[in-house]
């Protein structure tokens, strides 16, 4: 079974969870957020995060197919991504990050159903792999395009068999970290609906050795 192995010593601010409804997403990609745990942007913020807006697309000579964020999930019972807005086939993917070394595939989705192509993800996969989001703490979130993949040594980190299901990490590199991404995916603009979602608080600089972060801290580079 793919589980989560969330450390239970990282810290949120609990505090501002409860927030008047604001216009417009709670975080705008600045710049490009990167393909990487090392290069992945950090919404800054404190309390609830409703929503990430941002796009692919980048110049011929430094493409950008995919975004990845790094956010507090607070209660996995009732977490849920939905890509709203997209002008574009997507997909969502998301990663376990507190083991060191990197991210490991937890879970992804490409249509949330038939006709509607726009992805969405829940804490729990529909395949068959029994994946489960099961503990509160911080994840890496990815958006691509269709025809847009992560991979890691081993190969596909996802075999999405059927695009309307939240799969595992069940492709031949699903136990391996992600190394980087593999296909010619869509583009476009993009917003992610997000729920029980925080601004990722950071622990304390043991915390962030243990879950690889000191890259994301120590560099913050775009693509």
């Amino acid at each position: 079974m793919l589980r989560s192995a969330v450390s239970c010593t990282v810290v949120f601010a609990i505090s501002g969870l409860i927030a008047p409804a604001f216009a417009g997403p709670d975080w705008t990609e600045v710049g490009d957020a990167g393909s990487s745990l090392a290069t992945a942007q950090l919404p800054a913020g404190v309390g609830q995060i409703r929503s990430i807006a941002g796009s692919l697309g980048g110049e011929a000579q430094d493409p950008d197919f995919e975004d990845m964020y790094i956010i507090g999930i607070s209660d996995p019972t009732t977490f849920r991504l939905d890509l709203l807005s997209a002008n574009f086939d997507a997909q969502l993917f998301i990663f376990n990050i507190t083991l060191s070394g990197g991210a490991l595939g937890l879970l992804a989705n490409d249509n949330v159903s038939e006709g509607n192509n726009a992805p969405a993800l829940t804490s729990i996969s529909t395949d068959g792999t029994n994946a489960l989001l099961d503990l509160p703490g911080l994840y890496l979130i990815g958006v691509a395009g269709a025809g847009r993949n992560p991979v890691s040594a081993g190969g596909l980190i996802f075999d999405i068999a059927s695009p309307t299901e939240i799969s595992g990490a069940d492709g031949p590199g699903g136990l391996l970290r992600l190394s980087g991404w593999e296909g010619n995916g869509e583009v476009g603009d993009y917003s992610i609906d997000m729920t029980s979602t925080i601004f990722p608080q950071i622990p304390a600089p043991s915390g962030i050795a243990a879950i690889s972060l000191a890259g994301v801290l120590a560099s913050r580079r775009r693509r």
